[in-house]
């Protein structure tokens, strides 16, 4: 894997952020398998994320990391957008649909850019500002929909993960090349730490034990972890495509195993938000080319 990052950046970048991609794929659905409170749920997940990452780097590296990356400004705000983050999806899987709940995490990425105009400076070209405002009417027609149905919570938690995420974005940024993983692992410790007072535990059957072993010691420190690395090597335009396939399979996936339909509102919406990503995923893909014609 070392050689093909050294050769071929680009292609370990697309390999290890597809994988991350694929393993998360899944990830609402197990949430849904998993039941009960998911707030409780949440607890066992950042618990049992960190303990396996921290596991896998001593694994890996022979010895456990330093910790000193979250004294740091970027890694201070990871850490802390990871913990909410832990708790805001959970609460968003529990309080909408499983559609909702990753539409409207497609914003992050134009969140993040409004986060970077402000923050550091960067310029938001006009592509761009047409992506957010078609991204947020289709938010506008999800979050209406779910006036109706009881939903509206949910969405406004959803958006909330979306936020947490574009300031994940934009402090890994800021970190550049810096080892991040600690602050990875801090992040999931403090989720749990901010879920623990909101939970409401009940016993579980096995098949819950099970499934939430799948969510918190496999899908979330592995997805995350690859995820971290991958965006390293690709631009943010290829980092939008492929997690794309996330927002488009999860709800799919969802719906094939529970029948869980998301509703006329939220396919219009997310129909318009997927538009606007993949829209401006393309155009950013090709401005490159265009320009040295």
């Amino acid at each position: 894997m070392r050689v093909l990052a050294e050769r071929n950046p680009q292609a370990y970048g697309l390999l290890i952020t597809g994988l991350g991609v694929l393993v998360f794929v899944p990830d609402v659905l197990v949430l849904r398998l998993v039941g009960g409170d998911l707030i409780a749920v949440a607890v066992f997940r950042g618990l049992l994320a960190g303990a396996m990452l921290l596991a896998g780097l001593w694994l890996i590296r022979g010895r456990f990391p330093s910790f000193a990356v979250v004294t740091t400004l970027p890694g201070a705000v990871t850490v802390l957008m990871q913990g909410l983050g832990l708790v805001a999806f959970c609460a968003a899987v529990q309080g909408t649909s499983a559609a909702n709940a990753l539409l409207m995490t497609a914003t992050a990425p134009f969140i993040a850019a409004v986060l970077s105009w402000v923050a550091l400076g960067e310029r938001i070209g006009r592509a761009t500002g047409v992506a957010i405002a078609l991204s947020f009417a289709g938010v506008l027609v999800v979050a209406a929909g779910g006036l109706g149905g009881g939903r509206l919570r949910g969405d406004l938690m959803a958006l909330a993960n979306a936020l947490t995420l574009a300031c994940f974005y934009v402090a890994l940024r800021k970190a550049g090349r810096q080892d991040m993983f600690p602050a990875l692992i801090a992040g999931f410790f403090l989720g749990a730490a901010l879920a623990l007072p909101l939970a409401d535990f009940s016993p579980m059957e096995g098949r819950q034990i099970f499934w939430l072993i799948v969510s918190g010691a496999v899908i979330l420190p592995l997805a995350v972890g690859l995820l971290s690395l991958g965006p390293r090597y690709l631009t943010a335009p290829e980092v939008s495509m492929m997690t794309l396939l996330e927002i488009i399979l999860g709800p799919l996936l969802v719906w094939a195993v529970l029948g869980e339909n998301p509703g006329r509102a939220s396919l219009i919406g997310g129909a318009m938000i997927v538009a606007a990503v993949l829209g401006h995923a393309l155009w950013a893909l090709r401005r490159p080319v265009a320009e040295l014609a």
